[in-house]
């Protein structure tokens, strides 16, 4: 296999070496001869010059090729992996003000949107990433026209090749180690206190500036240029362990900078908006690179490295130029916030194209004003070999009843997370979606909180609270639950879960519950559709169909699977039973 690799690189270098291999040469007996014979073969140098410049775009042509097979090779794919930190990926989130209709923590963990995350997210950059998440946990309420652009984007990522591929090399180019602390620089405003007052930095540089002249008055001047070295390392170093912290935030946005101006120069209708707020930040924001030239200068080269330290020690560069970052970030926050969200959502929709392209199936979403949801063939983007299902739904609810595992939850989060896909990046795992907008709330579950002291019922009861407490006639509410207060007693349950899914169908929400209280559904048959799932003990246990079905579950298979299990017959014979 290794020699295979090694056969394969020199086959596609093979120029790259041959015409370095001759510029070398011409080097080496151009430097002999004319040292040896005439410095005429000194004209040999210009050939050795062409075919080394040859050699050099040689090897970026195969650089960008081999770039170029590596995104073709992972557009598509079912997940790629790497490694992900949600807390320094919802930074965004977190920082950036947010409207009441964000997917809050509840609803984003009932439906595993981490791990929907994950598969999502093949974006290059960290405002890519962070970006993408906040898009996920903010869907559009109004009418549409933020995700209707989004569609516009994604489709032109998916049509486009050359677009795409263009955005892709551009994004590459980006560091992606660095850059998690830069939305913390730009939405959350860190103090950093000046260790001296500024103009004590900005004498110190003059007066770095005008040391060499000293040299002309004579040698012995060099001692005093050394206690000027001296002092400026001294101030370096002191401001560099309050400011040290904040090196990756600032370098990172020299990088979104330099990367924008490249994205800039692409051209699509379908983008223009996008393009267009980045080139009008770019305007406002250009000259922030010239001023961290010298903040965490970072090169592979020790020589030039060291040489690049003692320059920003000696004339206070680094430490200059980061105050001044800070200034310029101050005064032209706005714009840098548009330049990080613009690149960023650039990112998340190409990332979206590309998970789009590793689905069976999709379709984009259609939005009506109508009290209505109406879903063709959905399935859930996490199952591997999942079976679709369809619904409609009009101003009424839904109350799904079956045994468990008979896939009442799986088509809840499916119904969720087509609901918060349509409105985010138009993007739905089935072939047709249309509903009203909607703010999305969910109770699927919860455990004891053992270290808050909180029993399930309590914690169930708060969470069905906060849903209660959203509701108004504004804005219509999609609210699913999942076994309502199956924290307490059968009777209080049947009471308390009847009386809540009644509130909410009359104000304006569309309620989707699955429950195993079959008492629930002539309660609630005149507001509430009644559907299931169903199954059968067969010779190798448990078979379910996973296909929705109309009316009430009838069938009971608790004791047949005990019995299946192996109990004993004394508990699973129901013969003789008072």
């Amino acid at each position: 296999m290794i020699v295979n690799e090694i056969k394969e690189k020199l086959k596609t270098h093979f120029l790259m070496y041959v015409l370095l291999f001759f510029a070398g040469v011409g080097v080496y007996y151009a430097l002999i001869l004319a040292s040896a014979i005439s410095r005429a073969y000194l004209w040999i140098l210009l050939p050795s010059t062409l075919l080394g410049v040859l050699g050099y775009l040689e090897y970026k042509r195969i650089e960008k090729q081999e770039l170029l097979s590596r995104l073709r090779k992972e557009w598509g794919v079912r997940e790629l992996e790497k490694e992900r930190d949600f807390k320094e990926i919802a930074d965004l989130f977190v920082l950036a003000p947010r409207q009441e209709t964000v997917i809050d923590d509840r609803t984003w963990h009932d439906l595993n949107m981490d791990i929907i995350y994950s598969r999502m997210d093949r974006t290059f950059t960290w405002p890519g990433c962070q970006r993408l998440y906040q898009i996920l946990r903010t869907p559009a309420t109004d009418d549409g026209d933020e995700v209707e652009a989004r569609k516009r984007a994604i489709a032109e990522f998916e049509n486009n090749t050359t677009l795409r591929e263009n955005l892709q090399t551009i994004l590459s180019k980006m560091d992606g180690r660095i850059g998690s602390g830069l939305s913390f620089l730009l939405w959350g405003k860190p103090e950093v206190r000046l260790v001296y007052p500024m103009w004590i930095y900005r004498i110190m540089f003059v007066v770095a500036l005008l040391s060499p002249l000293l040299l002309v008055l004579g040698a012995r001047y060099v001692t005093l240029i050394l206690v000027i070295f001296q002092i400026n390392m001294y101030l370096h170093f002191k401001a560099q362990k309050q400011i040290k912290g904040y090196f990756e935030g600032v370098r990172s946005l020299g990088q979104l900078i330099r990367t924008s101006n490249r994205l800039a120069s692409l051209r699509s209708n379908a983008l223009d908006g996008l393009l267009t707020t980045l080139r009008t930040s770019l305007a406002e924001t250009r000259h922030f690179t010239k001023i961290v030239r010298f903040v965490g200068i970072e090169t592979t080269d020790p020589f030039m490295h060291m040489f690049y330290q003692y320059f920003a020690i000696f004339f206070l560069g680094e430490v200059r130029g980061f105050y001044r970052a800070l200034s310029f970030i101050d005064g032209h926050r706005q714009a840098l916030q548009d330049l990080f969200v613009t690149m960023g959502e650039l990112d998340a929709l190409q990332s979206v194209a590309s998970y789009r392209a590793s689905l069976d199936y999709c379709c984009e979403p259609q939005f009506t004003k109508n009290r209505v949801l109406q879903l063709e063939d959905a399935y859930h983007p996490l199952l591997s070999d999942p079976v679709p299902n369809s619904i409609t739904v009009q101003d009424r609810g839904v109350l799904i009843t079956g045994s468990n595992m008979s896939g009442k939850s799986t088509f809840l989060r499916t119904v969720g997370v087509n609901a918060l896909m349509a409105q985010t990046v138009g993007t739905c795992t089935a072939k047709k979606y249309v509903a009203c907008p909607v703010r999305l709330l969910t109770s699927i579950g919860r455990a004891d909180n053992v270290v808050e002291g909180k029993s399930y019922y309590l914690e169930e009861a708060l969470g069905v609270l906060r849903i209660l407490e959203a509701i108004n006639e504004e804005m219509v509410t999609l609210v699913i639950f999942d076994e309502l207060y199956r924290g307490t007693n059968s009777e209080e349950r049947l009471f308390a879960a009847h009386r809540v899914l009644e509130y909410l169908v009359s104000r304006n929400a569309l309620v989707f519950v699955a429950t195993h209280d079959l008492e629930l559904t002539n309660l609630l048959a005149d507001t509430y559709t009644c559907l299931h799932f169903s199954e059968r003990v067969g010779q190798l246990g448990l078979e379910f169909d996973y296909t929705l079905k109309k009316g009430p579950a009838t069938s009971k298979n608790a004791i047949a699977l005990l019995r299946y299990l192996g109990y004993p017959e004394e508990i699973t014979n129901q013969e003789g039973q008072a």
